[in-house]
């Protein structure tokens, strides 16, 4: 997967992504592991509709036209931010 990003502070394009994953202790899950699950479900609800939605008529749309499509439902499924590290100075930034 090619990536084409450019660090915001020295301009250079030689960026590597990177993914990364929350994790939480024993006492946060058993303090808010009720709200946590609740979100999951929420979440899961709100990126099937825009499966359904959305992301299945844009994807033929853009079949037909000979080109891909990215799958925008695909950030309410994974629990992973997207964060770019610059190789030249060292910054880190979302996109």
């Amino acid at each position: 997967m090619a990536v084409n990003k450019q660090c915001p502070r020295c301009g250079s394009n030689h960026v590597q992504l990177s993914n990364e994953r929350s994790k939480h202790g024993c006492l946060w899950t058993l303090l808010f592991g009720w709200i946590y699950i609740f979100w999951i479900f929420i979440k899961w609800i709100v990126g099937l509709f825009v499966f359904c939605c959305f992301d299945i008529w844009i994807a033929m749309i853009k079949k037909s036209m000979g080109k891909g499509y990215i799958w925008r439902c695909r950030k309410w499924f994974s629990g992973n931010k997207r964060i770019f590290y610059c190789h030249d100075c060292g910054y880190n930034f979302k996109s």
